[in-house]
């Protein structure tokens, strides 16, 4: 009979560790969105552009919309999207709302809708990064999530739109600033 102390198998005590550092692992490599240092600063709106299926080429997207605009990533996760229509800057608030007519408040009102700002939490997964919104002018998109393909070709971002919008499938081509 062997009185000898039986030995565990080696692997036995390997498989914790291995579960420990594989888990670690994985973590470390999660979808941090300061691990891609591209994103980081301030981006000015260059283009729209909106995808022709028949030619299968982008181009300019006239939109009475949105003209002009600004995308800020911090690095730390955090971004906001400030976008407004040609001559936002130039429109005349200097009257009282209360002296206005329906008229000069239906332009106003016209006007407050040309100008979307949003400010999200963010995530890369891939080439496609989440915009997890807080707030929205409007309110029903709080908390819903905005999904873009992305890319970069040397200082301009581009974000892809997934989903049709107007009829299109749209892009937009922010600059460094």
């Amino acid at each position: 009979m062997d009185k000898s102390p039986r030995k565990k198998p080696l692997n036995l005590f390997l498989i914790p560790f291995v579960a420990i550092f594989l888990l670690i692992a994985f973590a470390c490599n999660s979808n941090d969105p300061t691990k891609d240092p591209r994103f980081q600063g301030m981006w000015k709106l260059h283009i729209f552009e909106s995808y022709d299926s028949l030619s299968g080429t982008w181009s300019h997207w006239e939109t009475d919309q949105y003209h002009d605009g600004y995308i800020l990533y911090d690095g730390k996760g955090h971004m906001a999207v400030h976008l407004t229509s040609k001559g936002y800057k130039d429109f005349d608030l200097s009257e009282n709302v209360d002296s206005l007519n329906i008229e000069s408040l239906k332009e106003r009102l016209k006007f407050y809708q040309t100008n979307f700002v949003y400010f999200a939490d963010y995530e890369t997964i891939d080439n496609a990064i989440d915009h997890h919104r807080l707030s929205d002018t409007e309110p029903k998109n709080w908390g819903t999530v905005l999904t873009r393909d992305f890319e970069f070709k040397n200082d301009t971002l581009i974000l892809s739109a997934r989903e049709i919008i107007a009829g299109n499938r749209l892009r937009l081509r922010w600059i460094k600033h």
